[in-house]
């Protein structure tokens, strides 16, 4: 009996002693201690600014005609961008613009005072100066002319075209007083008549001493509406038929007068109007527009100031009046004219 009796207490010891190793086993473990990372921030620099492309300025002042500003606006803006520069359309600049921002390229619309010393004033800044006949190229200054520099070959060529079109040559131009261009222009004219139809004379009546052409009068420089009525009616009695109206010289009483009478006009693009459209027989201008396209490529490479005139052209053509075949002829003599084949003035 005692014998079972400490058999049965070593299997309870036992039991006890396998009961406490699978509670030690299945224990959670006691949490060891937590160590949090301590994050030190670091200084983030301030945001840099970006620095601004440089500048490039449509400069048109206040008295600038605002037809120029609507042809040229969209190119020169394009032109600009294209260099990736920022653009701008101003009014006026001072010298000490220039020392707050990087200006590039300016192009300047007239009239503008003192552009002279504005770009001198700027020695870094490539100034290109648009229209302007009295102003000369600097070292940081371009200049593309309006053109005129050549009124004896515009002349030229409207008397060509007048007494192409113009029966018994007929034809006459109105001028200026005391304007040295004016009075090329109706040199010019007189010498294209003549290069045309030599002699020049009529064959059919009215004839006589008051009936010789080409005729001209040299309007005064402030003439009044009475005077100019009375000029170009005196002209009109005298059975001219076509009229070339120099520029500066026009005037709307003129076209008013002419355009009445039923009379054909070769004058500058600055006058053209619709309303003349059926007596109109051509314009003979100077296109900037084309010009700028011609000369920014040259602009921009120039290390220095260069200058340039645009080319005369013959525009706002009736074809009614001035034939496909005649305009042909006319371009081809005008061709020779530029080229220096053919005088503009009798020696």
């Amino acid at each position: 009996m005692v014998k079972y009796r400490s058999f049965y207490w070593l299997i309870i010891f036992i039991l006890f002693l396998v009961g406490c190793s699978l509670q030690q086993d299945t224990q959670t473990p006691t949490a060891g201690p937590v160590f949090t990372e301590t994050h030190v921030p670091t200084s983030t620099p301030a945001d840099t600014p970006i620095p601004l492309p440089p500048v490039g300025v449509f400069l048109t002042p206040p008295e600038v005609d605002p037809n120029l500003v609507k042809d040229f606006n969209p190119l020169i803006g394009e032109y600009i961008r294209a260099e990736g520069l920022r653009f701008q359309v101003l009014e006026t600049m001072s010298p000490g613009d220039f020392l707050t921002d990087d200006f590039r390229l300016v192009v300047v619309l007239p009239p503008y005072p003192d552009l002279k010393a504005l770009a001198q004033s700027a020695p870094d800044t490539k100034f290109l100066a648009v229209g302007f006949n009295d102003l000369d190229p600097l070292e940081n200054l371009s200049v593309l002319r309006f053109g005129g520099g050549d009124y004896d070959v515009q002349g030229f060529v409207a008397g060509y075209i007048a007494a192409m079109i113009t029966t018994d040559w007929r034809v006459a131009v109105l001028s200026i007083q005391e304007s040295e261009d004016a009075l090329a222009a109706r040199e010019g004219f007189r010498v294209g008549v003549k290069y045309f139809c030599g002699l020049c004379n009529p064959k059919y009546a009215p004839m006589g001493i008051n009936y010789i052409y080409p005729k001209y009068i040299d309007l005064p420089v402030d003439a009044s509406d009475l005077e100019i009525e009375a000029n170009v009616n005196l002209l009109i009695d005298r059975a001219v038929n076509t009229f070339y109206i120099v520029p500066g010289a026009g005037d709307p009483k003129i076209y008013s007068i002419l355009i009445n009478n039923k009379k054909l006009i070769i004058g500058p693009g600055s006058d053209f109007s619709e309303e003349y459209r059926d007596h109109w027989v051509a314009s003979l201008e100077y296109d900037l527009v084309v010009a700028l396209e011609d000369l920014w490529p040259a602009f921009l490479s120039a290390e220095s100031g260069i200058e340039q005139t645009p080319p005369l052209l013959i525009t706002d053509i009736n074809s009614e009046l001035l034939s496909p075949g005649k305009l042909k002829l006319v371009e081809r003599i005008f061709e020779e004219v530029s080229n220096g084949y053919i005088k503009t003035i009798i020696e």
